[in-house]
């Protein structure tokens, strides 16, 4: 592992942000998030086709993401997807309440009767997108469910949140000599009354590199180390523009839990028998083009009897 110097980089902190009007998110709480998700690999960033303000598209097919997550399965950038995401996602929570901002428990969001029509679907599950622990894959807001949610848990505002991992070659002169981690993180909230508060991306890059070996070959292991400290920077950034400096506390919060209704559970529980069908609709799909049992199991997370049975 090594660092850039300021002969590849002119600056010591390569972080930037498109333009936004700093809101104080404290006047805001609590708050619900009411997604965490990731990219579930660790494509290559390309500025050549990257637009300013806009990420890369790199969301893949629903089978084929399937179908790479298992080839790639001795791949450290895929096997430490979700752990990414989840240490990503404790961390954007974590910052926030010691921030002074108290965050809904995402308990309470699932059980929420609006929840489960949220527009979440398995197919982003294993295919395209990587939900943190304990959240849904949620892509787009809208005014009636942002409604609901605040009526429904006490909070003031939500966030909706979504981490990218890329890596990119780090140069000296016109010869690559290392990857480095880039990290870009989306972040869109309103208030209880629907007025936009954020809506900005967040980008950062590691002045740590893992050296290339004869070219191409680099250490991934190491690669994805240095990801955590990306990721605390994006934060921090977020932070700064949403939080005054004189309003950060060092206590740390709790997360605000609220008592789980009947009828939300019942709901909640209707939710889960209509995912389960879908990961019945593709576990078929993938046993008849050929995955053993085990394998379909292991993607689709349903028990391996239940698999066997759709033979």
């Amino acid at each position: 592992m090594k660092k850039m110097s300021a002969v590849l980089f002119a600056v010591p902190l390569f972080l930037c942000s498109c333009a936004s009007t700093s809101v104080d998110f404290s006047r805001c709480n609590p708050v619900a998030i009411m997604t965490i998700y990731s990219n579930p690999s660790v494509p290559w960033y390309d500025e050549k086709n990257d637009a300013p303000n806009q990420v890369q598209a790199t969301d893949d097919g629903i089978l084929t993401g399937v179908l790479n997550r298992a080839i790639n399965r001795n791949n450290a950038e895929s096997e430490t997807a979700q752990s990414r995401i989840d240490e990503a996602s404790e961390l954007f929570s974590r910052r926030l309440r010691e921030a002074g901002i108290a965050v809904i428990d995402p308990t309470v969001i699932q059980e929420c009767s609006s929840y489960k029509n949220a527009g979440k679907n398995l197919f982003d599950y294993v295919g395209k997108t990587l939900p943190a622990a304990g959240y849904d894959v949620v892509k787009s807001s809208n005014g009636k469910l942002n409604k609901t949610m605040c009526e429904e848990t006490t909070a003031k505002s939500v966030l909706y949140v979504h981490f990218l991992f890329q890596k990119m070659y780090v140069k000296d002169g016109v010869h690559n000599i290392g990857v480095a981690p880039r990290v870009v993180l989306s972040v869109y909230g309103v208030d209880s009354a629907g007025n936009k508060l954020v809506n900005r991306e967040y980008v950062a890059v590691s002045p740590q590199y893992v050296p290339l070996v004869k070219t191409s070959s680099y250490d991934k292991d190491e690669l994805c180390a240095l990801f955590p400290e990306v990721v605390n920077e994006v934060i921090r950034a977020f932070l700064n523009d949403v939080v005054p400096a004189g309003n950060a506390v060092s206590a740390e919060v709790s997360p605000i839990r609220l008592p789980k209704s009947q009828a939300a559970a019942e709901e909640n529980a209707d939710g889960k028998n209509a995912v389960y069908e879908e990961k019945k609709s593709l576990a078929e799909k993938l046993l008849e083009r050929g995955m053993s049992a085990e394998e379909v199991s292991e993607l689709t997370e349903l028990p391996l009897e239940d698999v066997e049975q759709l033979r």
